[in-house]
């Protein structure tokens, strides 16, 4: 299966952010401020240089 882009809201961003990328081992890729959130994307580490 291949997942190309979904949204995920989260009451805690940096919990969640921990989560993708400690517990599941997805990778950063962006992490915009916008107003008091931010904007996050995680990709998967042989996907990194995509989208």
């Amino acid at each position: 299966m291949k997942i190309k882009l979904t949204s995920v809201i989260v009451d805690d961003q940096d919990k969640a952010l921990n989560f993708y990328t400690e517990v599941l081992g997805f990778v950063k890729k962006t992490d915009i401020p916008v107003g008091e959130f931010k904007w996050l994307t995680v990709v998967s580490p042989d996907g990194r240089g995509r989208y």
